[in-house]
């Protein structure tokens, strides 16, 4: 296996270590699924690749994902990855060899591991567009400019028949620092100022750097994030903050 296939896999859910307990649903036909959701519940989604990583038919559930990562940082850029499987089948443990290591992982129960929810995925949304590397750029610029401030908002606007969201970053309250940025969009009636977590945001559009994007939002408070890159899918959802 190629380490580069997993890794891509395991960052685009870590969000540089906003999730840390997750099970890989693995299969043989279908490739690997990571369903996830953040410490503080306010994102979820799944990462699917169709591509064989050759960990056969399994659930392996990593309690520690910066752990696995330590380990698996300093293995070559192929190796090889065995899953022991010990009473009902169920996986225990990872051995995980190149040329010049040979290393065992301890997997967690399945009950460890934090339940995703369902989302309730409505049919339409109220706003649609992209975004690419410049705009990742910026949006990062911004965010450690104003020192990584918690939230962002979203909203709808037209100026000279140009329709556009608008991305506020910074304090809601009306004497904090704000930066803002515009990109392209489709909607109808549009929508308000939508709260949304900036951290998770960014890290989400970081590990999605080279991806194709749709992003979509709803005005009641969801956004869902698509990115497609090589073989691999990844989906997000997140619920607006709290005013």
């Amino acid at each position: 296996m190629e380490k580069k296939h997993l890794t891509q896999v395991i960052e685009k859910y870590h969000l540089n270590g906003l999730v840390e307990s997750v099970t890989w649903n693995s299969t043989k036909t279908n490739g690997l699924t990571v369903n996830f959701v953040t410490s503080t519940k306010d994102c979820a989604g799944s990462i699917i690749t169709s591509k064989d990583l050759e960990l056969g038919d399994s659930n392996i559930s990593i309690y520690s994902t910066s752990q696995f990562n330590k380990i698996l940082s300093i293995v070559d850029s192929f190796l090889t990855i065995e899953v022991v499987k010990g009473k009902q089948n169920i996986p225990y443990l990872l051995n995980i060899k190149d040329n010049d290591f040979d290393l065992t992982y301890h997997l967690s129960s399945e009950d460890l591991i934090p339940t995703v929810p369902t989302i309730n995925e409505p049919k339409e949304f109220s706003c649609d567009f992209e975004i690419d590397e410049d705009f990742i750029k910026n949006f990062i610029k911004a965010h450690g400019a104003l020192d990584k401030p918690d939230r962002f908002t979203i909203e709808c606007k037209v100026e000279d028949e140009e329709q556009y969201v608008e991305f506020c970053v910074g304090d809601s309250a009306s004497y904090a620092n704000k930066i803002k940025l515009r990109q392209p969009a489709k909607f109808l009636l549009g929508f308000t100022e939508i709260p949304f977590s900036a951290n998770i945001f960014k890290e989400i559009i970081v590990a999605n750097k080279t991806a194709k994007s749709k992003i979509q939002v709803l005005e009641q408070g969801l956004m869902k994030l698509t990115f497609t890159e090589d073989d691999v899918t990844s989906t997000y959802f997140m619920v607006k903050l709290s005013d």
